[in-house]
């Protein structure tokens, strides 16, 4: 089956449709070093003769990169293969930092079918950098509020970092709104409330 152009498509939702038809993708997310390879399985419904991935760009629509199917050729760093009629893969190699993003499988049904997406992130970073901010109108003049918000930004995110602790106190609070930038690097919040008497 011959390759097609890359194209772009309109927001697409990532998710199962309420047809009959579904798509798995695994694994949810995974980080790889620079060089190294990333590899996403897709497993379908139904037998079909190929799938095609789509990286998601910065405004939120889906952008085709590459057709699994029985005898697909690599296409530059992407390669994949129809491994049963209802199992696929992706492999990106070598893997680099512009790499990183959500990538979706998709089958051709109506409506198209599409995965929830795997989240990759490419970094050979080991620990993020954090900066600490105090929310615009958290210190306006008047009747003092009895907390503060304080919110941790976390800049270039390594594998396993899925929660803050605070110091003092040793609040643990989850990360959210991770996002990769036009750089390719993961960043996230998370917030905690400060009393007024520590403020």
């Amino acid at each position: 089956i011959a390759e097609t152009p890359t194209q772009s498509c309109s927001p697409c939702t990532g998710g199962v449709s309420a047809q009959a038809g579904w798509v798995q993708q695994s694994p949810g997310q995974l980080w790889v070093l620079p060089g190294d390879t990333a590899k996403f399985s897709c497993h379908i419904s139904e037998y079909r003769s190929y799938v095609d991935w789509y990286k998601e760009k910065l405004d939120g629509s889906l952008e085709r990169i590459y057709r699994s199917a029985h005898l697909s050729s690599p296409r530059g760093k992407y390669s994949g293969r129809n491994i049963t009629g209802k199992n696929f893969f992706l492999a990106i190699s070598p893997a680099q930092r512009e790499d990183s993003g959500v990538y979706y499988c998709s089958y051709f049904n109506i409506p198209l079918e599409f995965g929830s997406g795997t989240r990759l992130v490419v970094s050979s970073a080991t620990e993020p950098q954090l900066f600490i901010l105090v929310p615009i109108g958290a210190e306006e003049p008047g009747q003092p509020p009895a907390t503060f918000p304080l919110l941790c930004h976390l800049h270039d995110i390594p594998a396993g970092w899925d929660t803050v602790r605070w110091q003092p106190g040793g609040d643990v609070t989850p990360m959210m709104a991770a996002a990769v930038d036009e750089h390719g690097v993961l960043s996230a919040w998370s917030i905690t409330w400060v009393s007024a008497e520590h403020w």
